[in-house]
């Protein structure tokens, strides 16, 4: 990650590349991208901003070690049963038998849909800036949407998005607060370039996703016992998103979990701590697979 380089450049260069191909798989129209080499694939699922290509200099920097997919969550599933069931089709059809899950916030809960739904498929989980989906969790989320949801899509459907880009600026830039100039300038340019070209679609294609979670089922520890000493959790101080109990009670869902502390920056680390994140991955990878 250049902080020196405006994101547009990095990512145009990226792309000469790393072309993304697009696939039909079960009705569910796939924009992916699929590189790198190794005999282990790590699977990144992208949060709740849903643009795969977030995740640039993670592909970048590891693509040398591992085999790599990413992808845009299709827009054919705005619930998340339709869309974890559209993925293991998805890695059935690349002959993907098994990957390590690499999710951050909202990508963390689709990572243990998978894993819980689908072991065979999974080796592992990277979870980063997430929560759990236990009881407690699924309850807040359900005391979080269940009255506000219609307004929040009522707005999103009504208002004139060019007026709703602004604020979703300010709100992302508020993240930001505590870090230093240069990352702070960083993160400003991001997001400008993320919204200048961000639709209405795609918010509520993700924001229904978000809302759907609410309706899961809970998951228990018992759901991943069998991925013991294989989970890697990466939990940031002051994450805006989610808070220290709801991280506990991600570790504790999570047996014998690698935990690493002392990550700082809050929610968006993943974004600007891009090379701790990747430490620890290549770390967690080459000790525990």
């Amino acid at each position: 990650m250049d902080l020196n380089k405006p994101y547009e450049e990095q990512l145009t260069e990226f792309l000469k590349t790393h072309p993304y191909k697009d696939v039909v798989v079960g009705g569910a129209n796939f924009h992916y991208l699929l590189c790198g080499k190794g005999d282990i694939t790590l699977i990144f699922l992208v949060g709740g901003m849903g643009l795969s290509f977030l995740y640039m200099p993670y592909i970048t920097a590891l693509e040398s070690e591992y085999s790599i997919l990413t992808f845009d969550y299709p827009y054919e599933h705005d619930d998340n049963a339709g869309l974890v069931d559209s993925i293991s089709a998805l890695l059935e059809h690349l002959n993907i038998t098994k990957g390590v899950f690499v999710g951050s916030s909202y990508g963390g809960y689709v990572a243990q849909m998978l894993a819980s739904k689908s072991p065979g498929q999974t080796d592992g989980l990277c979870l980063f800036s997430t929560a759990s989906l236990s009881e407690m969790t699924v309850n807040e989320l359900r005391t979080k949407y269940q009255k506000k949801a219609p307004l929040l899509l009522w707005i999103l459907r009504h208002v004139p998005y060019s007026w709703l880009k602004p604020v979703m600026i300010r709100s992302c830039m508020r993240m930001a607060k505590n870090t230093t100039p240069e990352v702070y300038s960083y993160t400003k340019d991001l997001f400008r370039f993320i919204y200048h070209d961000y639709t209405r679609k795609l918010d509520l294609h993700m924001t229904n996703l978000l809302i759907d979670l609410m309706n899961q089922t809970p998951c228990t520890p018992e759901d991943f016992a069998y991925l013991k000493g294989r989970v890697l959790l990466i939990l940031p101080e002051n994450d805006e998103s989610f808070t220290p109990e709801m991280q506990k009670d991600l570790i504790s869902m999570m047996p014998e979990s690698i935990i690493v502390e002392g990550v700082d920056s809050g929610h968006i680390s993943t974004l600007i701590q891009v090379e701790r994140y990747v430490e620890e991955i290549r770390r967690f990878v080459k000790t525990v697979l």
